[in-house]
């Protein structure tokens, strides 16, 4: 039976998706051989706790750190498939720390926020012995990551990680989920299976947020009306007078797009904005 939100989380839409997929594949893969990678370091002693180091490339001291979280709609994917973004960072004298995170139903929600904020940790700690300054660290994630990457940019968050308010300078939330309650009218939730109290928990869109950080909040342009619904709400919900929050829509970039060919591409409007963020020229 179909239901009314199933269009809305599908990539259905999107042309030619078998050999978007494959290029992705293929700039992973190249990525991988191109860049000096420390992969699959634990940040925590349990099965899927690991992330990928890229150290920087030409850097004059301790460098600006990319913090990224990857989507899957919190039940697929790996760190490794996203190794491709180090061509926007990593040339320009930046780390890119990629992070892998156990995956629903095997974990709950709970489960994958506290991985994130262990492996934020982590990273806080340990990136500058990797040529990271824990100082300059910045966060950025897609779809469940982008989601994620919200549950982490929430003061109280940090606090739980135990972590300084200031820690995070930066965030990125790329092609978002900031409400569950739609997700659950989807075939996405068939295997999710999110409870009312994992949607009332973790939907920041509907609590009360308390933002960290300046925040670019970031879309394709051909991405559906949710998501599109979603990003505008959740930039106006963190508008506040401390930190600058703005919405880019990326054009004639879709829900994969967005990150193979803006945030990991140096002539893009997005990575130009984010790079700019890191205090980078762009």
């Amino acid at each position: 039976m179909q239901r009314d939100m199933d269009a809305q989380f599908s990539l259905d839409h999107v042309p030619g998706l078998p050999a978007i997929f494959e290029r992705r594949q293929q700039l992973a893969d190249a990525a991988l051989t191109r860049y000096t990678v420390h992969r699959k370091l634990p940040y925590a002693d349990l099965p899927d706790h690991t992330l990928n180091v890229f150290p920087p490339e030409g850097a004059r001291g301790p460098a600006p750190v990319q913090f990224f979280i990857h989507g899957g709609f919190w039940r697929s994917l790996d760190a490794d498939l996203f190794s491709f973004l180090a061509d926007g960072f990593v040339p320009f004298g930046a780390m890119l720390v990629v992070i892998d995170y156990p995956l629903m139903p095997a974990t709950r929600m709970a489960g994958v926020v506290e991985a994130c904020r262990n492996a934020l940790a982590w990273t806080h700690e340990n990136c500058a012995r990797y040529g990271g300054d824990p100082d300059r660290l910045f966060i950025s994630g897609n779809s469940a990551g982008g989601h994620l990457v919200a549950e982490l940019a929430d003061r109280s968050s940090l606090s739980k990680a135990g972590l300084p308010e200031d820690a995070v300078k930066g965030v990125t939330a790329i092609s978002g989920i900031y409400d569950l309650e739609p997700v659950t009218r989807s075939f996405q939730d068939d295997s999710l299976d999110l409870t009312a109290d994992e949607v009332a928990a973790f939907s920041p869109l509907n609590r009360v947020y308390d933002l960290a950080a300046p925040l670019i909040v970031t879309l394709g342009g051909d991405e559906t009306v949710e998501f599109h619904r979603q990003s505008e709400l959740f930039m106006r919900h963190c508008h506040q007078d401390r930190f600058p929050v703005s919405l880019l829509k990326v054009p004639r970039t879709n829900h994969i797009t967005v990150l193979s060919e803006a945030l990991a591409e140096p002539g893009n409007v997005l990575n130009q904005a984010v790079r700019r963020q890191m205090g980078m020229p762009a």
